[in-house]
């Protein structure tokens, strides 16, 4: 019997494991949709305003392109902490820019999380769209009741004891997201 006759098989079925499946190049594309979407709506000056614009551009660009071949790369948040810093930069911030920008980063998080989730070769069926679909728009619904009660309080002065509920808050939001040590 001949070696190669049965490593061949064996190297092949790797080889095909390596292969980027249909489902995960629509994930990733649609991760960078999103990115870049919420970086145009962020900067409405354009993408080549100035000195500064240029190096964000830059930064989010490396940032993709890390994130667009590693979809589980930590270089992936540079991109929407660039964007976010770019906004908490401009005065003339209304609710709905800021609700679009939210709604491109929220659907381009949850692209590269599917995308980092599966495996390379994996390909969705129905039922995992489906799933999928359902959570998202759980996450979307709290993310809209969120945002709705961020609009209503934003027009009461409630003083600068405020900043201190807000800091716990953001505290106890990373306790219940990061993960734990086992």
């Amino acid at each position: 019997m001949r070696l190669g006759g049965l490593v061949d098989p064996i190297a092949g079925r790797l080889l095909e494991l390596q292969k980027v499946s249909g489902t995960q190049w629509v994930l990733r594309l649609l991760g960078v949709a999103g990115m870049l979407l919420a970086l145009s709506v962020a900067m409405p000056g354009g993408l080549a305003e100035n000195v500064g614009a240029v190096f964000v551009l830059l930064a989010v660009a490396i940032s993709l392109s890390v994130q667009m071949f590693r979809p589980d790369s930590d270089v992936g948040l540079l991109a929407p902490a660039v964007i976010i810093l770019v906004l908490a930069g401009q005065g003339d911030l209304t609710v709905l820019r800021a609700a679009m920008v939210g709604l491109a980063l929220l659907v381009s998080h949850a692209a590269f999380a599917l995308a980092a989730t599966i495996p390379v070769h994996g390909v969705f069926d129905r039922s995992a769209w489906l799933l999928s679909g359902r959570g998202l728009l759980m996450v979307l619904a709290v993310s809209v009741v969120a945002g709705l009660l961020v609009v209503v309080l934003s027009g009461i002065h409630l003083g600068p004891w405020m900043l201190i509920v807000g800091v716990l808050a953001v505290l106890a939001l990373f306790c219940t997201v990061l993960p734990r040590a086992r």
